[in-house]
């Protein structure tokens, strides 16, 4: 994600970021502000929502914290939209700030799915699996030494004395 933000231009439009499974967001405020639309927000994306666009699949509702006049804060709602969904509410905008944010995002797109953004994602998925899978092996590590205790083992024995050879092992 790095490599997006240090493009020229990338990050003057949007403030890019990363979900936990690796796509990107886009905050729908921004899109609205880089779009220039005069709509309030909530109107604008209640009728940007008549498109089809499906919650929690295009689109999750976050809440936001903002400074108000009198010096407090006040939480707003807003939705962190998907790459395809922001590019598709882009290309509904016959305007030139909607021009610009469909390049922006034409942009983004290329330098996601450039070979070392790929790389760079598999890389990450390999260490994770590898942290998971050493987790998996420590707390496995009682039950392979019982394992491999019993099946050493030339003849029956009993419980009090496999505790035994156990203790010693």
């Amino acid at each position: 994600m790095q490599d997006l933000q240090n493009k020229p231009n990338i990050s003057q439009m949007f403030n890019i970021q990363e979900k936990e499974n690796g796509e990107i967001a886009i905050s729908g405020r921004e899109l609205h502000e880089a779009l220039e639309i005069k709509t309030p927000y909530k109107k604008w994306f209640e009728r940007m929502s008549d498109y089809g666009f499906e919650e929690n699949i295009d689109y999750v509702v976050t809440d936001i914290f903002v400074h108000n006049p009198l010096g407090g804060r006040q939480s707003q709602t807003d939705h962190a939209l998907t790459l395809d969904t922001a590019k598709e509410v882009a290309m509904i905008q016959r305007s030139e700030p909607g021009k610009r944010a469909r390049q922006y995002f034409i942009q983004v797109e290329k330098a996601w799915n450039s070979p070392e953004m790929i790389m760079q994602r598999a890389l990450k998925i390999a260490n994770d699996t590898k942290l998971q899978l050493e987790a998996q092996i420590e707390k496995d590590k009682p039950k392979v030494l019982f394992a491999d205790s019993v099946v050493g083992s030339q003849s029956s024995i009993l419980v009090g004395e496999l505790a035994k050879l156990l203790k010693q092992n």
